[in-house]
């Protein structure tokens, strides 16, 4: 028995909220084991004792349940820590541990397995770095194509750049998770939301080719009058922005000063039929740019493109070479960090063999439970129709609650080792680690490329199971369970399926705090104010507009849209909290030690975290939810009136 255990819950059952409050005469919690056959429980007492230490009872938790249950985070972990970004850290050690091994022993058994040699050369060429050489980057992409910079048509090396996922200006062109079972191509004008910034490194860079180049400031000065004549054009003239389908044949017709078919085979690799069907936005600003384009300074273009490149590069998450200190070795954990982006199917493939297949059973079996019991929940509360919304409406958001699924890990379910050597295969390493980089961009984008027009259906069931986040994605997609509205999925990352937030012996209270309201959170972005539009298969359609003529709902939504950043977070923290308690229920919470350590549970998730553009601090999102769910008073005994009763109820969901 860990030694503070009973003191813990004691000081649980005696925690006084404003209000007597009946304590049970055992105050232990349930120590049952939901879903497996016994639960350890050693994890769980030592769990409550790392909850008990982040407690401050000289504050009142009725007033400010915050304070109390996160109240000695920042003394242990300091400022601007969050449990998600230990977790994060806690899995780079593992990588680096590992890689350090495997490189001492290089007869190790995990050489016989795919993608592991070459991670390990991708990382060796990253730890040996001794300066940055942006020039390389350059070098490497083809000798001829810089040797013909001035007469090269701008298009050409747009393409031959958008091999490698770059494709921010002038016309671009990507490939991009459509729904929940396509990619498609989409064709964009000019990004003018955002500009270059020359720096003197990418300007010594780019002019070491041996031709004439203006000084920096009078390029920085060109540029700047070429980005104006770009943002004139590509600025939409109203507010429709939204992208339609074109077939290549009527993209020609329209747009017919520019070798579609030529751009296409460049950045694509292959050749795009005519009735080939694309999504569009403003294909009049894409004609205007063209013909402007058509004209301008072919030179200066291409220049242009090549610094917005290197610029893109740079500031992709991790690159190590954005931060790099003069005379400072790369260090292994930040070139860790830059391969979890970069090479995203790898390194997941190796933390998958070497880390979690032996707890993935065991994890799959709580994780799919719990997560089944909240959409049963889900499904039963959209057909009660509280809001009187249109049968059909109903149905529709029905169908799309039932068919959401989720994803343990962050790798596609059940494919062979064959689908992992398959993917190898397609991936190139070499000792240099800008070659490294380049290729492993290449090997992204080149395989979704593929996707796109593959009529396999297997190889397309596999790839849309999971997401294999593009290299731009930052730190927090995948820091903590997400749902992603084009595949109606919801994926629960490595970093999750891990203590403090999860493990698959808690005890029921510790499991359902955190489990059941981190999915009851995700599982009601499917119908919070933004993601309620798409489809149970991932397509857009008008369902917000629908949900707009109804008074009930309306007034749900005004109800909360009150000092929080983003209301689509607001709405799925209420309604997920709402939804993990009455799937949590029963017996389990009225038991006084269930009730106080399933709040604490929940209440750790946000310790230390201050909030960004997407999200209030966590103190703001802890208080507001549970101030919203009269369960929290009971179990606490808090007076109406109080500091967490005090928000009017808002019946969103």
């Amino acid at each position: 028995m860990v030694r503070n255990l009973w003191t813990a819950l004691l000081l649980l059952g005696s925690a006084t909220c404003g209000s007597s409050v009946p304590v049970s005469q055992s105050p232990d919690p349930e120590q049952s084991c939901p879903y497996l056959g016994e639960c350890n429980s050693t994890i769980n007492e030592q769990h409550i004792d790392t909850l008990m230490s982040y407690v401050d009872s000289e504050q009142n938790p009725c007033e400010d349940f915050y304070a109390y249950a996160c109240g000695k985070w920042r003394a242990r972990h300091g400022s601007h820590t969050t449990a998600t970004m230990i977790s994060e850290s806690q899995i780079n050690r593992q990588y680096e541990d590992l890689f350090l091994q495997l490189l001492r022993n290089p007869s190790a058994p995990e050489y016989g397995y795919p993608m592991y040699a070459k991670v390990l050369a991708h990382y060796q060429s990253c730890i040996v770095l001794e300066k940055p050489d942006l020039r390389r980057y350059i070098e490497l992409l083809d000798r001829e194509l810089l040797a013909s910079l001035n007469s090269m048509h701008w298009m050409h090396l747009l393409a031959a750049l958008g091999r490698y996922g770059y494709h921010g200006h002038y016309v671009q062109v990507e490939v991009r998770w459509y729904n929940a079972t396509h990619h498609m191509i989409f064709l964009q004008p000019h990004n003018h939301h955002l500009n270059l910034t020359l720096t003197e490194d990418i300007y010594d860079a780019l002019s070491q080719d041996g031709s004439s180049w203006p000084p920096l400031h009078q390029l920085q000065e060109q540029f700047k009058g070429l980005e104006q004549n770009l943002v004139r054009l590509a600025k939409p003239h109203s507010a429709d922005d939204t992208f339609r389908n074109y077939s290549l044949e009527q993209i020609r017709t329209a747009v017919p000063a520019l070798h579609w078919d030529e751009a296409l085979r460049t950045q694509l690799g292959r050749t795009v039929a005519g009735n080939h069907v694309f999504q569009v936005d403003d294909l009049d600003a894409i004609k205007g740019l063209v013909e402007y384009l058509n004209t301008a300074d072919t030179l200066l273009l291409n220049r242009y493109s090549l610094a917005r490149f290197l610029s893109h590069l740079l500031e992709l998450p991790h690159n190590p070479l954005a931060t790099w200190r003069t005379g400072q070795r790369s260090r292994g954990r930040s070139c860790i960090r830059h391969m979890r982006r970069s090479v995203y199917l790898p390194m997941n493939y190796v933390y998958e063999r070497s880390f979690y297949a032996r707890r993935r059973h065991a994890d799959e079996l709580v994780i799919h439970s719990v997560f089944q019991q909240l959409q049963s929940q889900l499904e039963l509360r959209v057909e009660h129709n509280v809001f009187n919304l249109s049968q059909e409406l109903v149905n529709s958001l029905q169908a799309k609650v039932h068919q959401m699924r989720i994803n343990v890990g962050n790798l596609p379910p059940n494919v062979s080792e064959q689908f992992y050597w398959n993917s190898d295969r397609r991936w190139s390493v070499g000792s240099d680690f800008y070659e490294n980089h380049l290729n492993s961009l290449l090997y992204y984008y080149t395989l979704v490329a593929d996707l796109e027009s593959s009529t396999d259906q297997e190889e397309r069931d596999i790839w849309y199971s999971f997401n294999m986040h593009t290299p731009e994605f930052p730190d927090n997609i995948d820091a903590t369970p997400y749902f992603y509205c084009l595949g109606n999925i919801i994926f629960v990352p490595y970093s999750y399926v891990r203590r403090p937030f999860f493990d698959a012996n808690f005890w029921p209270a510790l499991l359902y705090g955190d489990l059941a309201n981190t999915l009851g959170h995700e599982i009601m972005h499917a119908l919070d104010t933004d993601l309620v539009d798409y489809d149970a298969r991932g397509n857009l359609r008008n369902f917000s507009d629908q949900l707009g003529v109804v008074e009930l709902y309306n007034g749900a939504v005004g109800c909360l849209n009150s000092s929080a950043v983003m209301l689509n977070e607001r709405t799925s923290d209420v309604s997920g909290s709402r939804l993990a308690l009455q799937t949590y229920g029963g017996d389990w919470l009225t038991r006084s030690g269930n009730g106080r350590l399933y709040f604490l549970q929940f209440a750790h998730f946000f310790c230390g975290d201050e909030g960004d553009q997407y999200h209030d601090s966590g103190s703001q999102r802890l208080n507001y939810a549970l101030g919203q769910v009269p369960q929290f008073a009971e179990v606490f005994g808090c007076h109406v009136g109080s500091g967490m009763t005090s928000a009017e109820q808002c019946p969103f969901w």
